[in-house]
């Protein structure tokens, strides 16, 4: 049974493509707060290698036995950040939970129910649409000459940014990021080449398949009470900002941040501004407390 005092664990999940390696700016951010954050590979992505297909809603039940688990010995408070691929899954976790707790509140084993006390929304929606154009073959192709130069090339090279300007800003790379700096190749070069190889075509099935049957999952959104954050960029092209906005306009104790000149990889573009405004709503919303 549950013994002790309560805990607070943030959890922070990846998107697609991704892995753990991708959050981990956000999970030594709060580590170094004194506040205790895992980022778990979904199925199919990075260490968490599937062998079979699977569904997207195997996803949220990997998750959901996960916060079990952990707070099988002492009753844990949840918050939950999700980027792109990951808010989905934070939304879809909230709902589980609020379920749960509608129905009983532990389990047939013993285990408390996770309790969710937070919603950290990075470049999602609830309906997610995107505006992206076709990328042609000569884009992809620009991309990997501009990520490969930025790894091979000597830092003197690196820091005239001709690899950007002549292919990073005509790639697909152009539809990530609005700010073109060293420190966006830096990750997208590095973190970002190494999630989208460790994604697998299974995990590429399952989102097909869903996005196929058209998500959407706003009209339940009213039923998630606790505080939540959406943060969006202007340029976002992958999920769009309006998909965003309309999640959290329906979302009942939702603040909305949208950055300008930024787009979906907006924490490798300005981190340091979006992990100070995290901890601003943090404490504001006294989920930290």
């Amino acid at each position: 049974m549950i013994t002790g005092k309560r805990c607070l664990k943030i959890v922070c999940l990846h998107g697609h493509p991704g892995n753990s390696e991708a959050m981990q700016m956000f999970v030594q951010h709060f580590q170094a707060l004194g506040i205790e954050a895992i980022a778990p590979d979904l199925r199919g992505y990075g260490s968490n290698q599937a062998s079979a297909p699977f569904k997207m809603s195997d996803h949220i039940d990997d998750l959901w036995n996960l916060l079990i688990d952990i707070s099988q010995n002492h009753q844990t408070d949840y918050v939950i950040l999700g980027w792109s691929l990951g808010g989905i899954m934070a939304m879809e976790l909230a709902l589980r939970e609020i379920e749960a707790h509608g129905s009983q509140r532990e389990n047939s084993s013993g285990k408390g129910f996770p309790n969710i006390v937070g919603l950290i929304l990075i470049a999602t929606a609830a309906k997610p649409r995107s505006s992206l154009p076709k990328i042609s073959a000569w884009q992809y192709v620009n991309l990997l000459i501009a990520v490969s130069l930025h790894r091979l090339l000597p830092k003197s090279l690196l820091n005239q940014g001709w690899h950007i300007n002549w292919f990073g800003k005509h790639s697909l790379i152009k539809y990530l990021i609005q700010q073109h700096s060293q420190n966006a190749y830096d990750r997208i070069s590095t973190t970002g080449a190494k999630a989208y190889l460790q994604t697998s075509r299974y995990a590429q099935q399952a989102l097909s398949q869903a996005l196929r049957k058209g998500y959407d999952r706003t009209t339940d959104l009213s039923k998630i009470k606790i505080p939540c954050l959406m943060i969006a960029a202007a340029g976002d092209r992958h999920i769009t900002t309006a998909a965003s906005m309309e999640t959290a306009s329906l979302l009942p104790n939702c603040e909305f941040i949208c950055y300008p000149d930024t787009a979906h990889l907006l924490p490798w573009e300005i981190g340091d501004q979006l992990l100070a405004d995290i901890d601003r709503w943090c404490y504001q919303s006294t989920v930290l407390s």
